[in-house]
């Protein structure tokens, strides 16, 4: 059976040392490297970045004033002209229906007698 090997014990807070191999203290270095590098590139990222948001903000502030320049032109303008009232569309639904002259109903009614005399004499000469 393997007996497990215990580490020593710090006493009284003294740090405990061990030595490292060669090939171990040259991937120490490169790894502790890589991360500095790493460190250093998200650094980089994050100034750029930074650089960039500012440079958007004065795009943006630069594009508001125009704005307001604009509209306060827009409104000058508006001024000048005189304000005619133009009427709205109706809605279709909306449009009132005239009602039929009283006239249309006799004419109406005199059209449909005659046609009624028209179709008795028809029949009346097909009898015959």
């Amino acid at each position: 059976m393997k007996t497990k090997k215990s580490l020593p014990k710090v006493e009284n807070n003294n740090p405990v040392y061990f030595r490292l191999g060669y090939y171990e203290s040259v991937d120490a270095k490169k790894d502790l490297l890589s991360s500095e590098m790493s460190f250093l590139n998200i650094i980089k990222i994050a100034r750029k970045y930074n650089s960039l948001r500012a440079e958007e903000f004065e795009i943006r502030s630069k594009i508001y004033q125009t704005i307001r320049e604009l509209n306060a032109a827009l409104k000058k303008t508006k001024n000048y002209f005189p304000f005619f009232k133009i009427p709205e569309r109706t809605a279709v639904g909306e449009i009132k229906k005239i009602s039929p002259p009283a006239i249309k109903k006799d004419f109406d009614e005199k059209l449909e007698n005659e046609l009624m005399s028209i179709q008795d004499k028809l029949k009346a000469i097909e009898g015959a």
